[in-house]
């Protein structure tokens, strides 16, 4: 984003999972940093997306449903924990033809999401069960964190020596 867009905002949205498709993590953390650049103090980010502890929870390894038309679409997944990385496998064929696509989405918990947002100086005030008012939990899917960056930058704390 231009450098001219520092401390322009007093919200940032990444909503419906658009984070974690870059192949490497510190490219996350590059856009969160990004958020807190471009936020004013006191702005607001809003954090919508997939939390590993509940997908994991809920995890399927292959699912297939046919839509209205009769198309029949399946899907394959599979996990790999050290990464983080969920990868979709998804086969289709219907009237209006056939395909395949493949898809990688790294996946974070809460807590590491809190972390990278501390990292760049945001704090997460509050987590939610996707867009609803219920609190997060080890078994929703998806999570909604409210995070602010602080108002004004406060002083470290004088640390007195005995002399």
């Amino acid at each position: 984003m231009p450098p001219r867009w520092t401390g322009r905002f007093d919200a940032v949205l990444n909503l419906f999972t658009s984070f974690g498709f870059f192949a490497e993590p510190a490219d996350d953390r590059r856009v969160i940093g990004e958020f807190a650049r471009v936020l004013a103090p006191g702005g607001v980010l809003i954090w919508h997306g997939g939390s590993r502890d509940g997908v994991m929870a809920r995890f399927l390894h292959r699912d297939w449903w046919q839509t209205a038309d009769g198309t029949l679409i399946a899907h394959e997944r599979s996990f790999d924990a050290l990464s983080g990385v969920l990868t979709v496998h998804s086969v289709w064929s219907g009237p209006s033809g056939r395909g395949t696509r493949e898809h990688r989405i790294r996946l974070y918990t809460p807590t590491r999401i809190a972390e990278l947002c501390a990292d760049v100086g945001l704090i997460v005030e509050q987590a939610f069960e996707a867009f609803t008012d219920r609190p997060l939990t080890r078994r929703s899917s998806e999570m909604l964190l409210v995070a602010r960056k602080p108002a004004e930058a406060r002083p470290l704390p004088r640390i007195r020596r005995n002399r």
